[in-house]
């Protein structure tokens, strides 16, 4: 697991407009070919370039192997010659990836975990390493939190992030949450991030914590916490979609899973003023302080 911090300040100019936090994942780009939503994802990173975005990468970016398929690979014993052809056609992909799609976003990333589909390379790093390079972004693993901490002058606060591919299944829209409301026990964030499951879905709870002021009257804090699937790109059912020469669906077509909205998430934060009855010796017994105010539109 990877623990990272970014400092980010926020514009004066932009100092009642929310900042935008963009998770993106399941691209899935195997070519002009493939089953990405070329136009789709195309539209989402220019909204959240215009929006001043900062982005979160949740894996599944090239869809070449599975860790079945490289275990399979890796059992060929192929000649040194056939595995060099197949790094130079799975970095074409990533380069693809960079070049028509994520090049605005270089210098954006606060960081990206690796999903399922992934090429290990002869270098013994990964495409998803080598898509980090390119974006000037930190790979992070499997799993990790991202803290920021966003300043306003003297003022600051942080948003905490939770973040993993997922694994597993679900037919519900349902299921994201399901997998992260299970992880509740047991971490702790303000946002928890998903993929996956290609479904775009979130939902809030809320932690109370008791707060005790020296002998005074306590107070009880309420903190809200979103849980949020952070959907996909690739097209599970498309119009004359062929393997070869034969009419026939990918994987989602044939086991006749269900179809999903394509697109992902934004995370919208707004610095607000949270309101003390009881506060610390610096606020007196009321006070206030920059606070965030966590919005999840789908």
């Amino acid at each position: 697991m990877e623990l990272i911090s970014h400092n980010i300040a926020w514009p004066s100019r932009r100092s009642h407009e929310p900042m935008i936090i963009a998770p993106i994942g399941d691209i899935q780009w195997s070519g002009k070919r493939g089953s990405t939503s070329a136009d789709l994802l195309k539209r989402h990173i220019d909204k959240c370039m215009e929006l001043g975005a900062w982005f979160v990468g949740l894996g599944d970016y090239i869809d070449c192997f599975s860790p079945s398929n490289r275990q399979r690979l890796k059992a060929a014993a192929m000649y040194d010659t056939a595995e060099d052809v197949i790094d130079d056609k799975v970095l074409e992909l990533v380069f693809e990836l960079y070049e028509n799609f994520l090049k605005p976003t270089k210098g954006r990333w606060l960081g990206l975990v690796h999903g399922h589909h992934f090429a290990q390379l002869r270098t013994g790093d990964t495409t998803d390493m080598r898509l980090c390079e390119m974006l000037g972004a930190r790979f992070l693993g499997t799993c990790a939190y991202i803290r920021t901490i966003f300043h306003n002058g003297p003022s600051k606060f942080t948003v905490t992030m939770f973040v993993h591919h997922g694994c597993g299944g679900g037919i519900k829209m349902s299921a994201p949450l399901n997998k992260i409301e299970n992880l509740l026990p047991y971490w702790d964030a303000d946002i928890f991030f998903l993929g996956h499951m290609t479904k775009q879905v979130t939902a809030p709870i809320n932690r109370i914590t008791p707060r005790w002021v020296g002998l005074g009257a306590p107070d009880l804090v309420h903190r809200k916490v979103y849980m949020v699937g952070c959907g996909g790109f690739s097209k599970g059912y498309d119009y004359g979609v062929k393997q070869g020469q034969v009419p026939m669906g990918g994987y989602v077509e044939q086991k006749l899973m269900n179809p999903t909205s394509l697109g992902a998430p934004i995370v919208k934060i707004t610095p607000g003023v949270k309101w003390y009855r009881h506060g610390s010796r610096k606020l007196g017994k009321h006070g206030s302080m920059w606070a965030p105010e966590i919005t999840v539109e789908l």
